[in-house]
């Protein structure tokens, strides 16, 4: 579905009063997450319901992220943990003096909740406070723990057309001999993590599943780990063994 078309089949459900308490919004990047989320929140919030920037009072403040009854949760690669979960909660319970009777969270990414926070969450979504919208953002919604997924309304998001984006360094080392790819090692373990998760999965979905299936279960696995272990060095050691064996 295209973006435009879904921001307004959910205005139309906001007229209705009869908006989805909880959402799961998938497309395979995160830019695209984010800005959706963002653009939906402001249109609840909207006195006018408007999805042109109609510069209402709310508008503003959501612009200005002085609206306390808005929370982002998440930064789309590491994992979230059940504290984190737990204090939304906690204030998500509480009533508000807000004019807008709305409160919405946003949740990066959906995939990335451990067991224990998943389950914390699930009962939130299953008996949310009143007028509560949860909007779950997903870049891969096959790891979404089923639970969830089956309470929320799923929206696929087309992607958005893009001139070509030069290399990333991942698919840059993947063009190294064997002994130029296992000297990377250094070069990656100083980038930061999220930002090292987000480059491995721009290049699985652009380069490795396309050219290096080879390698595919091998960068899943990486991924995995550095979003929910903290051998964060030896992980990233082991794949790039693995990498210089099999390219």
């Amino acid at each position: 579905m295209k973006k435009r078309e879904a921001l307004e089949k959910f205005v139309e459900q906001l007229k209705n009063q009869k908006m989805f308490s909880s959402i799961l919004v998938s497309n395979d990047s995160q830019e695209s997450l984010n800005n959706f989320a963002n653009e939906l929140s402001k249109i609840i919030f909207c006195e006018n319901l408007s999805i042109e920037n109609d510069q209402c009072n709310n508008c503003k403040r959501f612009e200005s992220k002085s609206l306390p009854n808005f929370v982002f949760l998440g930064d789309g690669s590491l994992a979230i943990n059940k504290a984190d979960v737990i204090e939304l909660m906690q204030k998500f319970s509480l009533t508000t003096n807000e004019v807008n009777k709305f409160k919405v969270y946003v949740l990066a990414n959906a995939e990335n909740l451990k067991n224990e926070s998943g389950n914390s969450l699930l009962k939130f979504i299953e008996e949310p406070p009143e007028n509560t919208i949860a909007i779950l953002l997903t870049k891969n919604k096959s790891q979404v723990l089923p639970t969830i997924k089956s309470r929320c309304k799923l929206v696929v998001l087309e992607n958005e057309k893009k001139s070509e984006t030069p290399k990333n360094l991942i698919e840059q080392i993947l063009e190294k001999d064997k002994n130029s790819i296992l000297l990377s090692n250094s070069e990656l373990k100083k980038i930061e993590k999220s930002q090292l998760i987000a480059m491995l999965e721009e290049a699985y979905g652009r380069t490795i599943i396309k050219n290096h299936l080879n390698i595919a279960e091998a960068t899943l696995q990486l991924i995995n780990d550095l979003k929910f272990t903290f051998q964060t060095n030896l992980a990233i050691d082991v794949f790039l063994i693995h990498v210089s064996e099999v390219i």
